[in-house]
């Protein structure tokens, strides 16, 4: 496949992707341009007046957008990506790796290297020991616990590289200075777009830097997102937290949240963290484990000093192997619930999927058709998938039916995400991972009440069938602002004829709230369990009526999602803030529901 070079420069990568918020901050813009230099404290490129003209870089084909991972990811996309640095189909859906592994520095080791260093300190020093990597470039913290890229000549210098920070700098940015210093073999750290970014600008076809032969060495860390630095220090101050006492900040991932140690420690859920201030191209990227990388190292299936090494490469495991000969990490094996985590994460894998049907119910209501049959066949009433557009945004979606191998997804359209969404026609290509959560328990109750309003509607259409196979009293009522949002009321009255139908308007149906019909159908039957679907503060009267009459109910929450895994934190509620919507739910009971002080609270829009 040819590539052209891209005939646009700074004006085009400004207006496309910084102002629009895609910019994921590597820095490769800035790599060979020394007009591109970085804001830190907008955390944006920017330029120092010489790219007024699209004519002064190269003709108009400027380095800065064409080397920039987020442009033409239609003609270069992640698979092409990935042909380029592996040189074959992705054959795993973890990506390529040769070995995963648990490692962990030893003890001799540390006579050597610091107490806190990690297997990637580790594996640097080594690597230099061995003269397999003459300088790296990694990421620094000044005093603020900001970080800066930084290049570390020599084993020494990678100690200032020591320790998790929870956002990031311009990384890349950098080779061409280490490249302009002499270097061949320059190690690269850094977060999974930052290798992407790196990837790119070494295998762009049509521009030779000689970053392809003298970067040697890609380290990517696990990532499910990273946090702007302006936001992060009002949430700081929110929380008594001076920035310039920070001696060191966790990731407690058991109890979803961040760790701030300094003379005491501090804890911020993650969710609230994911809420305010995750960096905004960071929700609609799909990788977690930094699948270009020669080696990925993250805490995902290791605990405490261990750390979970992908071992990608034959670069990579010829530096892996060689620290472990010097008795400079040690490994073990992956116990079986913490490879069951990596697993997960292999499931997040994202099927691409053509639109194969469009069927439109209102301007802010469309089913979209896909054909998936590992999600079909794995599908349950209850799971739910998340779709993805690439640079815009992940989707978390219920199913509204599965006919075959065929899914329909019925979408209301609400923020950037969706509207991207509704513009798609038949025959465009989306990504889809899947299915995740739990799925409704009905098993003990008899006759049941299937309640939804709005969207909601959907998420309910594909319980009916299985209810009625198990031979339960259905009884549905459902609810919308107007007829044109009563969605699937035809399909429901065929499954159900006496399906009560509620608008608030009373375009169709009963003029009312859907809790009304709720009440009255309580009242006239014997209803033992309740499951429902819909805005929450719906849901949050059903069970306060149901709770009168001591009915049991179930509830299908919805909640900005990350990992989907129950991973990242993002889709946490409870008292504690550690309870997954995304793993633990979307299904919740109402002894459950009782204890969620959010419940009732959240909204879409």
């Amino acid at each position: 496949m040819y590539i052209e070079k891209i005939q646009k420069g700074w004006k085009e990568l400004d207006s496309e992707i910084i102002q629009t918020g895609k910019c994921v901050y590597c820095g490769a813009c800035g790599a060979f341009c020394a007009n591109i230099k970085f804001d830190a404290e907008k955390e944006i490129p920017i330029e120092d007046g010489s790219c007024e003209e699209v004519n002064t870089c190269r003709d108009g084909y400027g380095l800065c957008y064409n080397l920039c991972p987020k442009t033409e990811i239609e003609n270069i996309s992640l698979d092409l990506l990935d042909k380029w640095v592996f040189g074959k189909e992705q054959d795993k859906i973890l990506g390529h790796y040769i070995e995963i592994i648990s490692a962990k520095v030893t003890d001799s080791a540390r006579n050597k290297l610091p107490a806190e260093a990690g297997p990637i300190t580790a594996l640097l020093w080594s690597a230099m020991e061995d003269g397999m990597v003459d300088a790296a470039i990694t990421t620094g913290k000044d005093e603020n616990f900001k970080p800066f890229p930084m290049i570390a000549e020599n084993q020494q210098d990678l100690f200032k590289g020591i320790g998790y920070k929870p956002s990031q700098s311009p990384t890349d940015s950098l080779i061409g200075e280490a490249i302009n210093k002499g270097y061949v073999d320059i190690a690269v750290v850094g977060t999974p777009c930052q290798i992407q970014g790196l990837r790119k600008l070494q295998n762009h076809p049509r521009f030779d830097y000689e970053a392809y032969d003298l970067v040697s060495l890609a380290i990517g860390t696990f990532c499910f997102g990273t946090f702007y630095n302006k936001i992060l220090d009002e949430i700081f101050n929110e929380y008594g937290i001076n920035p310039s006492t920070i001696k060191k900040i966790e990731h407690d991932k058991k109890n979803f949240k961040l760790k701030i140690i300094d003379s005491e420690t501090k804890e911020i859920p993650l969710n609230y963290l994911y809420d305010k201030a995750i960096r905004k191209a960071c929700f609609s990227c799909s990788d977690y484990t930094a699948s270009f990388a020669d080696i990925a190292v993250g805490d995902v299936g290791s605990e405490g000093e261990w750390k979970t090494i992908i071992i990608r490469t034959n670069k990579g495991k010829k530096v892996f192997d060689s620290a472990i000969e010097k008795g400079v990490i040690e490994t073990k094996p992956l116990e079986k619930d913490d490879e069951e985590l990596i697993l997960d994460i292999t499931r997040s894998k994202t099927d691409i999927v053509s639109i194969e049907k469009i069927v439109e119910h209102s301007p802010e209501l469309k089913s979209f058709y896909v054909r998936n049959p590992r999600i079909a066949k794995a599908y349950r009433s209850g799971n739910f998938v998340v779709l993805w557009l690439p640079d815009i945004d992940f989707l978390p979606m219920s199913l509204s039916n599965v006919e075959g191998n065929v899914l329909e997804i019925t979408v209301q359209k609400i923020g950037e995400g969706t509207a991207k969404l509704f513009e798609k026609e038949v025959g465009d290509k989306i990504g889809i991972r899947g299915p995740f959560g739990n799925s409704w328990n009905y098993e003990d109750a008899t006759n049941i009440l299937v309640t939804g309003g709005g969207v909601g509607i959907a998420a309910i259409t594909t319980l009916i069938e299985p209810l009625k196979k198990n031979k339960k009293n259905v009884f549905v009522a459902i609810g919308a602002k107007d007829e044109a949002s009563l969605i699937f009321a035809d399909r429901l009255i065929d499954w159900i004829p006496k399906t009560m139908c509620t608008t608030d308007d009373g375009s169709v149906g009963r003029k009312c709230f859907v809790t009304d019909a709720v009440e009255d159908i309580i009242n006239s039957e014997n209803i033992d369990l309740i499951l429902t679907c819909g805005p929450e503060v719906m849901m949050k009267r059903v069970l306060e009526i149901a709770e009168a009459k001591n009915i049991e109910i179930q509830a299908s929450l919805e909640r900005k999602m990350k990992c989907g895994v129950g991973l990242c934190g993002s889709c946490c509620i409870g008292e504690d803030n550690d309870v997954c919507v995304c793993k633990d739910g979307p299904i919740f009971t109402s002894e459950q529901l009782k204890t969620f002080p959010q419940f009732g609270t959240y909204s879409k829009e």
